[in-house]
């Protein structure tokens, strides 16, 4: 090759793949930028001119980049080389996110709620692509029959996922339902980086491990017409239709709320369910005792699942009566599964706008799970649409959120497989 300032691309391209073949992109050198890396390389093979001229490094740089996808599908490239910011000050990412940080992510994403703290979901890293599987050994069966609350359950945890990995510097494409041989193969994904991370990422990502179920009354959301706006806006891009009950049919839910609770307390499969889900001896999954809530606490609560009492307490005294809203989200076309998946993933979408806003949530689903509590809801909102679920939003006092713990998940290990 002649002088620096006189390559051709061809000579670039040439000397992109003899690097890119090179010791300096092995795993070896896994925590060197990309700058440093190719520095190194060409001071080694007495090249260190082309590191002082601004526009040849830039052209090799350049073709580096372009010639990794090439190069990894070739072999040539470790599937575990990583890329970073350069000495140039351009963004430079991986083109493949690192096992720790996908295993972080499914972390957060398992953060996701699901009836009963059941967490009926299992991951499977292939690669560098993450698959998604409904759990069916985690079923309620006589609370969930059909599995739908599962699926719920997944679409959360599938939008943690993609909101953990934002935060991380990454998009995440999905595939919903990709093998139609398997409908318990709920997502494939696979990840793309992004060029920039934004505050508001990182804040949605923190908003996860803020986010609790509060079963306690809440106090009004203030400026709530805002509010309306910013959850509807949220909730578009799944495709899930959103109401909002008014005031003046919150005695009819909450009429159907306590008629579905007396059917269910004469059901002593349900119970039975209910509370081996609710036992003060469960580590990793179900409902903690420090989640429920007693009976005087209970009674001031209209619309909500009715748990085992917790201990005799008297929280949140200045709440005389619940004055949450409460809004509803509908599928279109029945309990289809991919309606029923986008449905949790708005569920997730609203939670943490919610979270973020400073507003506190307790997702409810025990009057879907009853056709008859169902058409009642339907009925109110006027709409022809399935009901899935609710969401009351209001206001805790900040002190109960910062001393409310968060319920136990199970440990990684049981819920995310990694094949070699």
């Amino acid at each position: 090759m002649g002088p620096s300032a006189d390559r051709s691309t061809v000579e670039l391209d040439e000397l992109a793949w003899k690097f890119l073949g090179s010791e300096f992109t092995q795993d070896i050198y896994a925590d060197w930028p990309l700058d440093r890396r190719l520095d190194a390389y060409l001071r080694h093979h007495q090249l260190a001119g082309i590191i002082d001229d601004g526009a040849v490094y830039s052209g090799l740089l350049d073709r580096v980049m372009t010639n990794m996808a090439a190069a990894r599908r070739g072999g040539i490239l470790s599937r575990g080389a990583a890329v970073r910011r350069t000495r140039l000050g351009h963004e430079m990412t991986q083109t493949e996110p690192r096992q720790d940080v996908i295993r972080d992510a499914v972390a957060l994403a398992c953060r996701a709620p699901s009836l009963h703290n059941t967490q009926p979901w299992r991951w499977t890293l292939d690669g560098s692509e993450l698959h998604l599987f409904a759990d069916r050994l985690r079923v309620v069966l006589s609370t969930d029959s059909t599995g739908r609350e599962v699926l719920l359950s997944c679409g959360a945890a599938l939008d943690h996922l993609r909101v953990a990995m934002a935060a991380a510097g990454w998009d995440t494409l999905v595939e919903r339902f990709p093998d139609p041989h398997d409908p318990d193969h709920v997502a494939a994904l696979k990840f793309t980086p992004t060029s920039i991370v934004t505050d508001a990422e990182r804040k949605r990502a923190d908003a996860i491990l803020a986010r609790r179920t509060d079963r306690l009354p809440f106090d009004a959301p203030p400026e709530w017409p805002s509010m309306e706006v910013r959850l509807r806006l949220t909730v578009i891009p799944h495709h899930v239709m959103t109401d909002i009950v008014l005031d003046r049919d919150r005695p009819m839910l909450a009429e159907a709320s306590r008629l579905t609770e007396q059917l269910r307390s004469c059901d002593p499969s349900y119970q039975t369910e209910l509370d081996w889900w609710t036992s003060p001896f469960a580590l990793a999954d179900g409902v903690p005792q420090t989640a429920l809530v007693s009976d005087s606490e209970a009674g001031r609560v209209d619309v909500a699942r009715s748990f085992p009492s917790a201990r005799r307490t008297e929280r949140r005294r200045d709440i005389g009566e619940d004055r949450s809203k409460i809004i509803v989200l509908s599928t279109s076309h029945e309990d289809a599964r991919s309606d029923v998946l986008r449905c949790g993933e708005a569920l997730s979408a609203v939670l943490l706008e919610c979270t973020l806003a400073g507003l506190a949530t307790c997702t409810l689903t025990h009057m879907t799970e009853v056709a008859p509590s169902r058409d009642v809801i339907r009925q109110l909102m006027g709409q022809a649409g399935s009901p899935q679920l609710l969401i009351r939003i209001g206001i805790a006092p900040s002190d109960d959120l910062q001393q409310t713990p968060a319920t136990p998940r199970r440990p990684l290990t049981e819920v995310l497989e990694i094949r070699q």
